[in-house]
């Protein structure tokens, strides 16, 4: 048995697990914790399939029609016989099924060739704590309903299919039928969903309303004039009309079950709730929001629906919802209407329902890569104002405390930070941060300001900014493009350098360039062109299959809710499926994404250079030769490897190497524009993919063995960074400093134990931290307050530590709910001293 650890070295959140209380705070209320308690105790997630079966009915019947009016009449014929269902205790109401508990949409339209082999995974794997549930029923109508159509017409089919023979190959490997499992080596995520990361404009449809959505429709159709507006502009302005008649139905339904309930409810209570639900969905979303609680379900409604729409991949963002919403909670505080704790509870019933809603992968690689049902529906707190005055309020205290009570991962909150956020502010995230639910997640606008500003954005525009996806940002009204893109391992990268484009794990076939046996290799910067090219070649490969998505998306995918919600959709009468990079002002920023090996490949480089190159007690044999054999008979090697310069500890010419293989990509992008002349930017992003990334990745010069995970973001690798944090972050910042518009977020995790934050006096050092990250100019930051004994204690005992939350990525999740290689990889992450 583990010693105990003592009280005061424990976070507030393994408090609360091992002395068996119900919440980890006590701000919430009975209902709260009721319907916390039926979520976790309601099994595993099911898969829901209405909407699938809805939406085929619908777009089977509308073939030949512009594919943004065929997507509306779908979701009006979803609107109108999808299941509606209010359950006991819930607030705020609306969902896809007629169960209570965790579910996940699928999408046949968009990966539906995956749907049956799925069925055989998902029963081959059940048992497992990520299980998912797919009934006989399910089952029956995937074979018999579902896959007739959509096998060989959904868009992961065809955008495969696509692709030029060398670009495949390099993700989806030598046969050329397979559209599932990917190799790793380029990771393509436009396959498995219709969208990157997106935060519609909720605050649009609750100032207006529906109704003055159709309204600006019905006028801008009126005012058609040119002929060829037939051909493009007429269809969208009619879907957007479709789809506010649509969305309008469902809320009606809403209120029509809520009257019929409550009409039957014997409780007095409950039935003055079902009345206020039956009058609150009969206004919103069809009339401007008129309160707090209208506010919230109009903007619950609207991230439904968004859903309904598409499956965005970074999950449906939420926006500034302290701007957004703070006049609705500043006005019903003041004429006495709500209080403090009334709002919290209403944004708890809100996560809640989030929480509810899970993106269930039918691709492996998908899965993998997305562990613990990875979750993106940021919430974003403080920052500035667009006149560049801090923008913290009241209503950001209130978002931040209601996240704090649960033991649950929900939502996925950011605090923007900025030079001048005031101490107040700061030292409440601080105190949240320590809680040890490794949230909220922190945005810099020192970084993310001037990157929009290199754009062309206005200052205004750009301080304006909300947190999206994982760690990404949107301009809500500006940012145009919804394309997933493709992704580089680094591992992959390196050991094609050092095995002439080949993987050994892949069948030892070759998926990269030739660049010359190392053993020729005369000098590190012979290695380091091998690398450079192979890089190069990777990079090109991502360019042409976000090149072929975005050719391919339009005859597949349209989005009339989201594009209705976006100004300059609306402007253009441009659905943003379809013309996402040409709408006339829009923002379109294109991705390439860094997933796993940013610092392996580092250490690994920096390895060669110093133990071969510059010491010489290395040969090329000795060194390839026990990478060969994955360090078996070759210890003495491996531990020369280990002990070499290691990124993250402040040595120069180490991180000099991390500067080099960030610019090089850069550089790649930047002497490579898009057809439309804008840029292609880098984002160092791993979600969980380095996970698989190192299950495909040999032996590394670093000391890693084969299969391993690799590191993640642009972290050190783990345990190397042994120097503290502030020097860590300073290798961070010089390895990403190249100066450019390409230059997109990073990714950073950092550890501490709770004893070394403990009181006061730890926020206070957790606080200045976060200042020198702030000067930095560093994008992202994040991490996790645990004991490393809690973490092998949870590993021991799942269910006594079932609601244990730690942080993975952009997202977090329970730890007992991932694989035993990601538990690993978060119990080796360097434990930080102050």
């Amino acid at each position: 048995m583990n010693a105990p650890v003592r009280i005061e070295a424990l976070s507030a959140q393994e408090v609360a697990l091992l002395e068996g209380r119900r919440a980890v705070r006590d701000n919430v209320s009975e209902r709260v914790l009721r319907l916390f308690e039926r979520v976790r105790t309601c099994g595993q997630p099911r898969v829901s399939l209405e909407r699938a079966v809805l939406f085929t009915e619908s777009i089977r019947t509308t073939e030949g029609q512009p594919m943004p009016l065929r997507w509306a009449k779908a979701l009006r014929h979803i609107a109108e016989n999808i299941t509606v269902s209010i359950f006991e205790d819930e607030l705020i109401v609306g969902r896809p099924n007629d169960w209570f508990g965790k579910y996940g949409i699928i999408y046949p339209e968009l990966d539906g060739s995956l749907m049956q082999p799925a069925v055989a995974a998902f029963r081959a794997h059940q048992g497992f704590p990520d299980s998912v549930t797919i009934t006989e029923e399910d089952e029956r109508i995937i074979n018999e309903v579902l896959a007739p159509y959509w096998n060989g017409r959904d868009f992961a089919t065809n955008f495969a299919r696509a692709l030029p023979e060398p670009s495949r190959f390099i993700t989806f490997g030598p046969d050329p039928r397979n559209v599932a499992q990917q190799t790793g080596v380029v990771f393509a995520s436009q396959g498995y969903r219709h969208s990157q990361n997106w935060t519609p404009d909720h605050a649009k449809l609750l100032r207006g309303g529906l109704k003055a959505i159709r309204e600006e429709a019905k006028a801008r159709l009126v005012a058609l004039k040119h002929p060829l507006d037939t051909v493009e502009k007429k269809p969208f302005l009619e879907a957007v009309i479709v789809t506010c008649d649509a969305l309008a139905i469902w809320a009606r339904r809403y209120a029509e079950l809520a009257g019929k309930m409550a009409d039957k409810e014997s409780d007095a209570a409950r039935r003055r709730e079902l009345a206020e639900i039956a009058e609150i969905c009969a206004w919103v979303p069809e009339n401007p929001a008129r309160s707090f609680r209208e506010a919230l379900q109009a903007q619950w409604f609207s991230q439904c629906f968004s859903r309904l729409e598409e499956m965005i991949g970074g999950d449906v963002c939420q926006g500034r919802m302290d701007q957004y919403l703070y006049p609705y909670y500043r006005k019903d505080v003041d004429e006495g209407r709500l209080t403090r704790d009334a709002a919290e509870e209403l944004f708890q019933c809100l996560w809640l329902n989030m929480s509810q809603n899970l993106q269930i992968m039918l691709s492996p690689t998908a899965a993998a890569g997305r562990e613990g049902f990875s979750h993106h529906e940021t919430v974003t707190i403080g920052g500035r104002t667009p006149e560049g005055e801090d923008a913290t309020n009241e209503l950001s205290y209130v978002l931040l405390e209601s996240t704090r009570p649960l033991r649950m991962s929900y939502p996925e909150l950011a605090a923007r930070i900025h030079a001048g956020t005031p101490e107040r502010f700061l030292h409440a995230v601080a105190e949240a941060i320590k809680d040890g639910k490794g949230s909220p997640k922190i945005i810099n606008d020192e970084f993310l300001v001037p990157f929009y500003l290199s754009h062309g954005v206005s200052h205004r525009e750009a301080l304006d900014y909300a947190v999206s996806g994982c760690i990404e940002s949107r301009l809500i009204n500006r940012e145009t493009h919804k394309t997933g893109g493709s992704a580089i391992n680094y591992g992959s990268v390196l050991e094609m350098a050092l095995r002439q484009g080949r993987v050994k794990i892949l069948g030892d076939l070759r998926f990269g360039l030739e660049t010359g046996d190392p053993r020729s290799f005369a000098s590190y910067d012979e290695l380091w062109a091998a690398f450079k090219s192979q890089l190069e070649n990777v990079i090109a490969h991502i360019m042409a299959q976000g090149a072929v998505a975005r050719t391919l998306k339009p005859r597949h995918f349209a989005a009339p809710y989201a594009s209705m919600l976006h100004d300059l959709a609306m402007d253009a009468c441009m659905d943003l499926q379809r013309h996402g990079e040409g709408i006339p002002g829009g923002l379109d920023l294109c991705t390439v994404d860094g997933v796993g090996g940013f610092g392996t490949a580092i250490d690994s480089l920096a390895a060669i250079k110093h133990l071969i190159f510059d010491e010489k007690k290395l040969t090329w044999d000795q060194l390839l030769g026990a990478m060969e054999h994955n360090w078996e008979g070759g210890e003495i090697v491996r531990q020369m490897c280990l002990n070499a310069p290691k990124y993250g500890n402040g040595i120069e010419w180490v991180d000099a190497i991390g500067h080099a293989i960030h610019k090089t990509a850069l550089d790649y992008l930047r002497a490579h524009p898009r057809p439309n002349g804008l840029g292609t930017i880098l984002r160092i992003i791993p979600i969980t993919f380095h996970v698989p990334a190192g299950r495909v990745t040999s032996a590394t010069p670093n000391g890693r063995v084969a299969g391993e995970y690799l590191s993640e973001g642009i972290s050190p690798c783990h345990g190397m960074d042994v120097e503290g944090p502030t020097v860590s972050l300073t290798s961070m910042a010089r390895a990403t400093s190249s100066a450019c518009r390409e230059k997109g977020h990073n990714l950073i995790n950092m550890k501490f134990s709770p004893a070394n934050l403990a009181g006061e006096a730890g926020t206070r050092r957790l606080m200045q931290f976060i200042r020198s990250w702030c000067r930095e100019r560093l994008s992202h930051l994040q991490f996790n307050i645990i004991n490393r004994e809690t973490l092998l204690a949870a590993q021991k005992d799942p269910e006594k530590y079932r609601d244990l939350v730690v942080r993975i990525a952009g997202y977090c999740a329970y730890f007992v709910e991932l694989t035993a290689m990601q538990q690993a990889e978060i119990i080796a992450r360097t434990e930080e001293q102050s």
